[in-house]
């Protein structure tokens, strides 16, 4: 070695290559020293991590992160948002996971959404549940309680889109949902579906429109004679050509006829006065609601516009926030509105279409009696393509044995936004087996962030992202403002 080399080898660490013995006939092999690491060279950061990064491609990078290449991204359906750990998008859709292979793979289309008011949950119902559900050709059902400024808060987006806005308003002056049309009947329009499709029957509805109000269980006898006013009723409606209408049913009950007793048996006839004030309680009720609580609202036909707003649009607007929130109204027409819905979907199933209803208020139907139909009918939306989003807030004050905590439980898809109560935060950890801890995470959860619980996936945070339109839309603050 001549000394130009033996100077390079002192300063950056070369070595010659050590000659290895090995035995005769064998291969020859080499082996090359570990450089020193140099003090002045450590001086200047030679050894340390580069402060920028180094370019390359979207593929090689993948490997990279362990939180993408670990998980199992659902690549079709509707997008929701990111998620907030691996920041890829996430799709959220029950009707392309439902039936799926995977933890992703959902069993029923409910979908449930609890957080407080202004945490962004009207947002993802507007935007993921309504709006984007027609990108795949589906129909939105609205039931809209909020009120903004003098109108529904889905008003502007109805208009935007060209669709009707179905208003109901207690006194007649707006449409009417009749739960004696016989879409909705034992022997209406569904008895071509299959069986075990067929949502709750008419007889169902109106039972439990009675019961509420009611302040004793219906007896027996109340329901027999029910069902055999109802067959009467509809039976001369039909041979007059006219829809029947509940105060047909009430004058029935309180002046009953000895024919109305021949299906409850041969010796029933004969035996007229020992029956015939067996529906005067619920009939008197029935009365009552068709000309005070619920004038205008059930107590007439079904409104065309009601019929060509399913038929003329996939996004339906049914506006109900000039409806009273204390008394029977507004769980009356929401649960009329849903059987109404379910059983005509039934026909329309056979053409595999799906719909979408959304009830944001759905603690107005998920109560008392009415709110069992309701329930019944979430139960059954599999036959009907239905899939019902439902939201609800403080869910500490929900009874356990109620509906709405049914219907909580039963979800297939969770959101839980922000829970500013430390009651409704354990409350959502109970129904939902969240893991400890999860409680003050609730709680600081920032607008428009959600933990989703879907399927048998562990839950994760989700941020809801929105088009700049979807803002527009989502925008609430007008009336607070005095400005749109």
């Amino acid at each position: 070695m001549n000394a130009t080399a033996r100077r390079l080898t002192a300063r950056f660490g070369l070595h010659r290559r050590a000659a290895v013995r090995v035995r005769p006939g064998a291969e020859r092999v080499s082996r090359r020293r570990m450089p020193r690491r140099r003090r002045w060279l450590d001086r200047f950061g030679w050894y340390e991590a580069r402060p920028s990064g180094q370019w390359t491609t979207t593929r090689q990078a993948e490997a990279l992160n362990t939180a993408v290449t670990r998980s199992t991204p659902q690549l079709f359906g509707i997008p929701c948002g990111l998620n907030q750990i691996s920041k890829e998008v996430v799709v959220i859709d029950q009707f392309a996971q439902y039936g799926i292979a995977g933890d992703a793979g959902i069993t029923a289309g409910l979908v449930v959404i609890i957080a407080d008011m202004g945490t962004g949950k009207s947002s993802l119902c507007k935007t993921q549940f309504a709006v984007r559900q027609m990108i795949p050709y589906r129909q939105a059902v609205i039931l809209d309680k909020k009120r903004q400024s003098g109108r529904g808060e889905y008003t502007q987006i109805a208009r935007d889109l060209g669709a009707a806005s179905v208003v109901f308003e207690v006194g007649g002056s707006g449409a009417c949902i009749n739960p004696m049309d016989p879409a909705i009947s034992a022997s209406g329009e569904h008895t071509n579906a299959e069986p075990g499709a067929v949502p709750p029957g008419q007889e169902a509805l109106i039972a439990a429109i009675i019961q509420d109000p009611l302040p004793r269980p219906m007896t027996p006898r109340e329901y027999a004679l029910l069902g055999a006013a109802l067959d009467a009723v509809n039976g001369e409606a039909a041979a007059d050509g006219r829809e029947p209408v509940i105060g047909d049913l009430a004058h029935r009950l309180l002046n009953p006829r000895p024919e109305d007793a021949e299906g409850l048996g041969p010796d029933w006839p004969a035996r007229f006065e020992e029956w015939r004030t067996w529906g005067h309680e619920i009939g008197i009720t029935l009365q009552r609601l068709a000309e005070r609580d619920l004038k205008g609202l059930v107590d007439r036909p079904t409104s065309p516009e009601v019929r060509e707003a399913l038929e003329t649009h996939p996004f339906v607007h049914f506006d109900l926030s000039a409806l009273p929130t204390s008394g029977p109204a507004v769980r009356v027409v929401m649960s009329v509105i849903n059987t109404w819905l379910a059983n005509r979907l039934v026909l329309r199933s056979k053409q595999f279409r799906q719909t979408v209803l959304v009830v944001e208020e759905a603690w107005h139907v998920a109560q008392g009696s009415t709110g069992e139909v309701f329930l019944s009918s979430a139960k059954q939306s599999r036959g009907t393509g239905l899939s019902i989003v439902a939201a609800f807030h403080h869910p500490a004050d929900v009874d356990p044995v109620s509906p709405a905590y049914s219907l909580m439980r039963e979800a297939s898809i969770v959101f839980v936004g922000r829970q500013s109560r430390a009651d409704d935060a354990k409350a959502v950890c109970d129904i939902y087996h969240f893991p400890p801890g999860t409680e003050d995470t609730l709680m600081r959860l920032p607008k428009g962030r959600f933990l989703v619980k879907m399927g048998s996936m562990d839950p994760f945070l989700l941020e809801h992202v929105r088009s700049p339109q979807e803002v527009l839309w989502t925008d609430t603050d007008a009336a607070m403002r005095g400005h749109q």
